[in-house]
């Protein structure tokens, strides 16, 4: 693949992980989500109130008018209770329309005086219908044998349905009443129906055969699908007819006569009252459109460019020029706060850069100190010690052939100097380079460092050391020599002190080494790179030498109170 055709895909990924795009992908995309959900879910929020409110609406409604519609067949039992209570047990006339009762008048569908058999004794006109009616025979049969008040609907065919009433009376005789439904009071029923709700009533009897129905909805409900309603009981169900229609259908028991009211709407139309997802979703869009607008151009004028401005001037910081950040670059207070940040950082770097220049100044200087001082040891010492011991041996020669003794003398000295320059020269070898760490390991090497101490610095050093010791990587004893030799020559140097502890702990993970001295302390500076600018450099280089090795160095001290240097070097990986 060529260079040029990897380009236009990078530019698309710049592109999309540009603060414009991510503004739009993070923010505005998701507000939109987010608003659109909250429109749907309050649009369907208010669907599910209204129809929880029309559902109790509907239940009420079937209740109260079961109520009424039952008080009202309550007071026609009664006055035909009292009727058949008024009747002569005995010699009654063949017809009962010439009784002296106005409540006969109610019950437009006749009456009809029958024995416990459901044999008739006498009836109102048409005689012949009662005679006919095996109904009436059968409700008076079961009202002589209860001793109480039957019901029964009747539905003779001309689609007029009545309802008749069986009242004992004495004598074991029953008195029936033919009501007609229309009769009823239904009428006002319907009108409240109309002017409430758009839907239908239906008046079920105790089978579930249609009594009554008022349709102004036009929802042509088959009555077959109220046959699931549960009987002597209130309440709201959905069903579905065979249109597939979902149906809210609330419903209320009459008692007497055992009747079931109910009131049945289109679900469709109850959702439709609220406002359509449609006209809602433009004034949402505009709204989100609106919203977006606002956002992107905040986030242009108030975050994109000023981080731009930001962006630029971090780039002249990269180059040198510190002065660069310096001055505010506007927008959100976020913004200004980064650009603080980051010219307290450069402020750091800056200082990093001239304490390093000085610790840099300080080490050349330092190692050309100790090329200087090694060369007066070997100019001074090594040298002038072999001039001497070639003296001395001269001298041992010449006496050798004329007064043995005398040469014996000379050797004798001459093997004593010998045995100065061998400390000498180990002495200067040692300070170059520890000859006991190579070949016994690192705790043997610090060992060897408390008798040093104490015979060059009259310093006691207390040594201790916790875990299981293990060598190290050459590298890393010599590391951790190095940052115990300089700690300890820092002691004896500066903290005038009488007593140093050397804790050396070995765990799995790190070597942790600890030094604590009983001398004058100071204050240690908060920016590392003030160790340099306050003449620390021993501590600035035991500092770099824990770093190059991916480790940690801690300073703790106080006028007064010593010195506390924690060095810890990782071991793994």
């Amino acid at each position: 693949m060529t260079p040029e055709s990897t380009g236009p895909p990078r530019g698309r990924h710049r592109l999309l992980r540009g603060l414009r795009a991510q503004l739009l992908l993070w923010t505005i995309l998701p507000l939109a989500v987010v608003l659109i959900a909250l429109s749907l879910a309050g649009v369907t929020r208010h669907r599910q109130a209204m129809t929880r409110l029309v559902e109790d609406r509907d239940r009420g409604v079937a209740a109260a008018e079961a109520n009424r519609l039952g008080r009202e067949i309550a007071q026609q039992v009664a006055v035909l209770a009292r009727l058949a209570a008024a009747l002569p047990a005995a010699e009654l006339p063949a017809t009962l329309s010439d009784q002296p009762f106005d409540a006969i008048g109610s019950f437009t569908g006749g009456l009809a005086w029958l024995d416990d058999q459901g044999a008739l004794v006498a009836a109102s006109p048409p005689a012949t219908a009662w005679a006919a009616s095996n109904t009436a025979r059968l409700l008076a049969a079961r009202a002589a044998a209860v001793g109480q008040t039957q019901y029964e609907t009747d539905l003779p065919g001309d689609d007029t349905a009545r309802l008749l009433i069986a009242v004992p009376a004495s004598g074991g005789k029953v008195l029936v009443g033919a009501l007609p439904v229309e009769a009823l009071s239904l009428a006002e029923s319907n009108l409240l129906l109309e002017g409430q709700m758009q839907g239908a009533m239906f008046v079920l009897d105790q089978t579930g055969r249609r009594v009554h129905h008022h349709d102004p909805a036009g929802l042509a409900v088959d009555s077959a699908v109220l046959g699931s309603l549960p009987p002597a009981s209130t309440g709201s169900t959905y069903l579905r007819d065979r249109q597939g229609r979902e149906l809210l259908v609330s419903y209320a028991h009459v008692e007497p006569p055992g009747w079931t009211l109910a009131t049945v709407e289109d679900v469709h139309t109850i959702t439709a009252m609220g406002m359509s997802t449609v006209e809602v979703l433009p004034l949402l869009l505009l709204f989100v459109a609106v919203v977006a607008l606002l956002a992107v151009s905040f986030g242009v004028l108030s975050v994109v460019r000023p981080l731009q401005e930001l962006d630029r001037r971090a780039a002249r910081v990269a180059w040198g020029d510190f002065d660069a950040i310096e001055q505010p670059v506007g927008g959100v207070q976020e913004i200004d706060d980064l650009r603080i940040t980051l010219a307290q950082m450069a402020e750091r770097i800056r200082s990093y850069q001239s304490g390093m220049r000085n610790y840099l100044s300080a080490i050349t200087q330092g190692q050309e100190t100790e090329r200087t001082r090694l060369a007066h040891e070997l100019h001074d010492v090594t040298i002038q010690g072999l001039i001497a011991l070639k003296q001395r041996g001269q001298m041992a020669l010449k006496a050798l052939g004329h007064d043995p003794a005398r040469a014996g003398a000379r050797l004798q000295e001459l093997n004593s100097l010998i045995d100065e320059e061998i400390a000498s020269l180990r002495q200067l070898i040692g300070d170059l380079r520890p000859i006991y760490l190579e070949d016994l390991g690192f705790v043997p090497a610090l060992e060897m460092l408390p008798p040093q101490m104490q015979e060059r610095h009259r310093l006691c050093l207390h040594l201790t050391v916790h875990g299981e010791v293990v060598r190290l990587a050459p590298d890393v004893e010599m590391a951790a020599y190095r940052i115990v030799q300089q700690a300890l020559a820092n002691v004896a140097a500066h903290a005038q002190a009488r007593n140093v502890w050397l804790d050396v702990t070995f765990t799995p993970e790190h070597l942790i080494l600890v030094t604590r001295d009983d001398g004058r302390g100071f204050t240690p500076p908060d920016p590392p790179a003030d160790l340099v600018h306050r003449g620390h450099f021993g501590l600035m280089g035991m500092r770099e030498r824990v770093l190059l090795y991916g480790g940690q160095l801690t300073i703790t001290s106080s006028p007064g109170q010593g010195v506390t240097i924690t060095a810890q070097l990782p071991l793994l990986g």
